[in-house]
């Protein structure tokens, strides 16, 4: 680190990098559940603005910081899902409904130019502070103050922040307001990134604060999907742990929790085949494949739709409902962009994976591991990684970056934005 630069000098940097990442995530919400209209103008209005607000302060801080400079690796990755992106805007020409293609891709680009322009901000950042301004911090917090929203507006609000299933037996926060699963996934993510937070050295008091709000929020939302990447998440962190005494207390509290979990949230109202079904997923997925996929095998049906009924998007199963999204991000990208959407998208995560695996910066590498997890499991049951725009695509656009945007500055070697 040059002598010029003083960390405490950009903490408005850290601060701003924060709520940008809290706003951003926020922008994937419905805002206004009594006006679907204003909270589009809202979502999008407030994606462009971050966009470009994020873009303006970048080109900023490069012309004011001297003798800094990025560096890339790893092209293969953002190239492959660069070409996933241009055969999606192929399919605008093959699409059964283009108005609907157009703006899924429309949203996709603008959140690939937003995280292009944040995540070169948060590198200059991490080295302007010397480290302070940490991705997983940044996340934990942004995450953090996001879930207590939440819960303060169950509290004032039920009606709108829970969303009553099972013949009302069964109530999950998210609402209204957005999908309990994708609310339970991203507080998976604000706890793994405690977990990175501790294992930095950084403040017991607030991490542990921040993570018994995340969990708070995960166990309302009664999510299985992203309870069982909670499991898995903390798992790894407790493997990689040096502590006898914690991976044994952790065994006997699994004894004791697990059967309750079990019963709590697994199995909700006491129906086993729902869960061996996952919720009329898989015969869904199961007629999705053998009706719609043979229809369109090689290109699909264009970017996001899975059908080519005349008159809506959405895919009436046989065996199950009717649905305008496949509810697998693998299965969703099989349908829309036949076997050459799937294979473009098999190689950019394998590419991505080799990323990871190579890389020399355990920290870097174990937030991507923390965040792919819940991410992963996600994409297996909801939007997903390749799916409708969410913020589910945001984060795995900031995990293919996290190994292609270095900086090339040697003073930053000590230093790690994980």
């Amino acid at each position: 680190m040059t002598p010029s630069v003083k960390p405490k000098k950009y903490t408005w940097l850290l601060i701003g990098l924060t709520i940008i990442m809290a706003l951003r995530i926020t922008s994937y919400f419905t805002i206004f559940p009594s006006s679907i209209g204003l909270t589009r103008v809202v979502k999008v209005g407030m994606r462009f603005f971050l966009t470009g607000f994020s873009i303006l302060v970048l080109l900023v801080m490069i012309k004011r910081v001297k003798k800094f400079s990025f560096a890339y690796e790893n092209h293969l990755s953002g190239l492959f899902y660069l070409g996933y992106a241009l055969l999606g805007i192929a399919s605008i020409i093959w699409s059964t409904d283009v108005m609907f293609t157009v703006l899924q891709l429309m949203m996709l680009i603008e959140s690939i130019f937003f995280v292009i322009a944040f995540y070169h901000l948060l590198v200059l950042g991490a080295f302007l502070t010397h480290g302070r301004a940490s991705f997983a911090r940044i996340l934990a917090i942004s995450i953090s103050i996001i879930s207590v929203c939440f819960l303060i507006g169950l509290y004032f609000d039920p009606s709108t922040f829970y969303r009553d299933t099972h013949g009302g037996a069964v109530s999950r926060l998210g609402g209204f307001i957005i999908n309990p699963n994708e609310l339970g996934m991203l507080a998976v993510i604000g706890a793994s990134m405690t977990y990175i937070r501790m294992k930095e050295g950084a403040s017991l008091f607030w991490n542990i604060l921040f993570w018994i709000i995340c969990i708070t929020v995960l166990l309302l939302t009664q999510s299985r999907s992203s309870l069982g990447a909670f499991l898995l998440v903390t798992g790894m962190f407790i493997l990689l742990s040096k502590s006898a005494w914690l991976k044994l207390g952790s065994v006997g509290i699994a004894v004791l929790v697990l059967p309750i979990l079990v019963q709590t949230i697994i199995i909700k109202d006491g129906d086993v085949g729902e869960v061996m079904s996952m919720t009329g997923r898989l015969p869904f997925w199961s007629d999705l494949i053998t009706y719609g996929f043979p229809e369109r095998p090689i290109l699909g049906y264009g970017f996001m739709s899975i059908s080519d009924s005349p008159f809506t998007n959405k895919f009436d199963s046989i065996h199950a409902y009717a649905a305008s999204m496949t509810h697998n991000t693998f299965v969703q990208v099989l349908i829309n962009l036949g076997l050459v959407g799937a294979f473009i998208c098999l190689i950019q995560m394998l590419l991505t994976f080799f990323a990871i695996g190579k890389s020399k910066d355990l920290k870097l590498k174990l937030t991507a591991i923390a965040m792919l997890i819940p991410l992963l499991i996600n994409s297996a049951t909801e939007f997903g990684i390749f799916g409708e725009a969410n913020y589910g695509i945001y984060f795995y656009h900031l995990v293919i970056l996290m190994f292609i945007v270095q900086s090339s500055s040697s003073s930053l070697k000590s230093i790690t934005h994980a």
